[in-house]
């Protein structure tokens, strides 16, 4: 890729040279920056009869962006999706390997187990005690995730409602627009705790800079330092992620979301066990025991 602006994606670079282009070279940049992925997918001779140039004039394109060639251009254009690419190269090759249905299981269980050791590694003291402080000073909590961070977000926010006056369940399992009209409610004092790992959800970063604009404090649970939710974050807390066919693993944030609701339980102290004395008086008698008289239900308040 040039060397002018490495910052830049190659996406970016493409349409700040349009312009410049001649016309038959600007067709080539016209159909590529529409459709990045399939071009970045596509063999010069396929980008040509896509575009309808020539084959010399897709290679022309190439090296009026800088680079040497056609295949150095699409090479840095691959690199632009690896991270949605890679899942589909780790399934091809997971079909392509002579194995077993219990050996794949077996690998999965260890990367999880890798993925929860690597989440240990990453933990940072005074990260986890402003962590807990963010929480336990919120006036409320917002939960946001999206896609397969849906379902750690929904246990968090449940981990939570013990310990919090008011914590916002913000999954999308009622749609973008019941997300929204939350988000659109977070003032000072109010804490947004937004979860995303790869694949990083682009409405997930929206929603959090949403809420941050509007006064929140911002905490991060994601994968990575490069992960684009931690710019926007007051505190962040990583969780391995990697997985060897999935696209990712959710064992290390969930792991993660449960000893957050751990700590909080123990900084609650007297009036944690207070409470969970009482829930369990509760429910006991819904609860299985080898008592075959179930014990009486408690009496209801007046």
């Amino acid at each position: 890729m040039p060397e002018s602006d490495p910052a830049s994606s190659v996406i970016a670079l493409m349409t700040r040279m349009q312009g410049t282009l001649s016309a038959a070279l600007a067709k080539v940049g016209d159909w590529a920056i529409a459709y990045p992925f399939r071009a970045a997918t596509l063999k010069i001779d396929e980008l040509a009869a896509a575009s309808g140039v020539s084959v010399a004039s897709v290679n022309r394109y190439a090296r009026a962006l800088g680079f040497a060639g056609y295949p150095d251009f699409r090479a840095a254009l691959l690199r632009t999706f690896d991270a949605t690419l890679s899942p589909v190269e780790k399934l091809r090759a997971a079909v392509d390997r002579d194995t077993t249905h219990v050996q794949i299981i077996r690998e999965s269980l260890d990367v999880s187990a890798a993925n929860i050791r690597r989440t240990q590694e990453w933990l940072q003291p005074e990260r986890c005690e402003e962590a807990v402080r963010l929480i336990r000073n919120a006036r409320r909590v917002f939960v946001v995730g999206l896609g397969g961070s849906a379902y750690p977000a929904a246990f968090l926010a449940d981990a939570l409602e013990p310990y919090v006056d008011v914590v916002r369940e913000c999954t999308g399992f009622a749609g973008s627009e019941r997300m929204t009209r939350r988000l659109l409610r977070v003032r000072d004092g109010d804490l947004v705790i937004g979860i995303t790992v790869p694949r990083y959800s682009r409405q997930t970063v929206d929603f959090i800079r949403l809420a941050k604009e509007r006064g929140g404090l911002v905490m991060a649970l994601t994968d990575a330092p490069s992960s684009p939710v931690v710019p926007l974050a007051d505190v962040t807390l990583l969780a391995g992620a990697t997985h060897s066919v999935l696209y990712g693993s959710l064992t290390g944030i969930f792991a993660l979301t449960e000893g957050l609701g751990a700590a909080l339980a123990r900084a609650a102290g007297v009036e944690a066990v207070s409470a969970a004395t009482e829930v369990t008086a509760h429910i006991l008698p819904f609860l299985y025991t080898d008592d075959p008289a179930p014990p009486p239900r408690p009496e209801r308040r007046r």
